[in-house]
């Protein structure tokens, strides 16, 4: 057995350094406990799939595979997620579709339990994406190439935990984008008062639903440059630098409190039993990162072809 000290060479471990040191933080403030999450990609095991990812290589690391509380885990299987998704997205992209992104949040405070929030939104999401307007009206099949779908969570000390659903949708449908973000808006109010008992997280036609084109397909860099590739400087950044920049903003992501526990920041105190209900509570499907391919598209059999 090895032990991993220090990070592999990039071609064969393709985990950035800044995520292995949020794992370690984790670990060392007891909000990572589970045996498994802690050893992740510390062994050498032999490869089973001995072409895979790289031939010349008969080992690899260990993963614990807990993706909804691993920070390593839950990077590769958004990089891998990603990885399938891109040649659709870019085949659509020349072929004069779209790849939208939609954001569904919910009315939210500090009175609110984050476990009423999550399946309030779940339940709500799954009833949105069978529900007439979104599948047979706005994406059906025949405009409709995949839905990529990453529930995230946020946090602020004025309004408490903000679980919310991106929908990065790869579309063929012509329709303006406002007209999109209207139908959305009043399916989404619907749908949420059904299922809530509680009136008071029903959104406004405003804020619930945002509808915006993202080409990219890597919707935290599209929204907020710091969320994603300033992350990966993290060892170049002063602490100082990395405080005023977060600063600008009342509400943190996962990524931004775990990186700021991981830097050691005068504010990690005040994130600490944030993410220790975060890591507790969260329901095994909210964090999910998952991507559905509709093969009615027709340039689904295209995409397959390419790829051959």
């Amino acid at each position: 057995m090895v032990i991993r000290t220090n990070s592999d060479t990039p071609t064969s471990d393709p985990i950035p350094p800044h995520i292995y040191s949020i794992h370690q933080s984790l670990i060392q403030q007891n909000i990572i406990t589970h045996p498994e999450i802690i050893t992740c990609s510390k062994q050498w095991i032999n490869k089973l799939e001995k072409d895979i990812p790289n031939p010349l290589n008969s080992i690899r690391l260990r993963r614990c595979h807990y993706v909804n509380h691993c920070p390593i885990c839950n990077h590769l299987r958004k990089q891998r997620v990603l990885s399938q998704m891109n040649p659709y997205r870019q085949f659509l992209l020349d072929n004069n579709g779209r790849n939208l992104l939609l954001t569904f949040t919910l009315r939210h405070h500090q009175s609110h339990s984050f476990e009423f929030l999550q399946k309030i939104l779940i339940e709500s999401i799954g009833l949105l994406r069978t529900s007439r307007t979104f599948s047979k009206k706005l994406f059906p099949s025949k405009h409709r190439l995949y839905v990529l779908t990453e529930y995230e969570i946020s946090w602020s000390a004025d309004n408490g935990y903000s679980p919310h659903c991106h929908l990065q949708i790869g579309t063929t449908n012509p329709m303006p984008l406002d007209e999109i973000q209207s139908s959305l808006a009043q399916d989404w109010r619907r749908i949420v008062a059904k299922v809530s008992p509680s009136k008071n997280v029903i959104p406004s036609y405003e804020k619930g639903v945002d509808v915006s084109e993202n080409p990219s397909g890597e919707h935290s860099k599209d929204k907020d440059p710091f969320e994603m590739e300033s992350l990966k400087k993290l060892q170049r950044k002063s602490k100082r630098m990395i405080k005023e920049r977060f600063r600008k903003k009342n509400s943190y992501s996962l990524i931004q409190m775990q990186s700021m526990i991981a830097e050691d920041t005068s504010e990690s105190s005040d994130f600490l039993p944030v993410l220790k209900t975060i890591y507790k509570k969260t329901l095994k499907r909210f964090r999910s990162f998952f991507l559905n391919l509709s093969r009615r598209h027709p340039l689904f059999s295209q995409v397959i072809q390419t790829q051959k």
